[in-house]
């Protein structure tokens, strides 16, 4: 779903963030793959990733940004190796990813992970293909969290990602539509 029209974004995001992209040229690091309606979202990830590579006196060198079965996909390191700044940046690339799935790659409006026999795109109900169905639960706006409990691998933390307030909210698996097994 990648707009020709819709291009100059894309150019303007990689000459603006010239920094993180360092010695890579834009098609190289999948940039003009990217769908037209994640443009607010690629820009809020290459903002907090040059802010938390800032605060911690860094820098993060992003190799990568994909999408990949409607989701997000980016992949960068923090130079020098940095335990806090990489922890920093995995947040926000979980924030990217999920925000992502839920988020129409047309046109940008909140929307949900859809898919027609092996093919799965993130769209609003406007742009959503007749015929497609609902992809449930969206693994990537899920976080859980399992410990070993009594023997047994268990559940003990949940988090669902909350486009209205950008971050992971705690949540109830059964509200996600996850089971516990005994």
């Amino acid at each position: 779903m990648v707009e020709d029209d819709a291009s100059d974004w894309r150019d303007a995001l990689w000459k603006a963030n010239a920094p993180l992209f360092e010695g890579i040229p834009p098609f190289a690091t999948g940039i003009g793959t990217l769908p037209a309606g994640w443009c607010e979202l690629v820009e809020s990830l290459c903002a907090r990733l040059t802010a938390a590579a800032t605060a911690a006196s860094g820098r993060v060198h992003v190799s990568r940004l994909y999408e990949d079965r409607a989701v997000i996909e980016v992949v960068c390191k923090a130079i020098p190796p940095n335990a806090g700044l990489e922890a920093v940046v995995a947040e926000v690339a979980a924030r990217a990813a999920a925000r992502s799935a839920c988020t129409c790659a047309a046109c940008g409006r909140p929307g949900a992970r859809y898919r027609i026999a092996f093919r799965v795109f993130a769209a609003c109900p406007l742009h959503m293909p007749r015929g497609s169905v609902e992809v449930f639960p969206n693994w990537p706006t899920i976080r859980v969290v399992r410990s070993i409990v009594a023997g047994r691998s268990r559940i003990v933390a949940c988090e669902a990602y909350d486009r209205g307030l950008d971050r992971f909210v705690a949540s109830s698996p059964e509200a996600l539509g996850i089971r516990h097994f005994p």
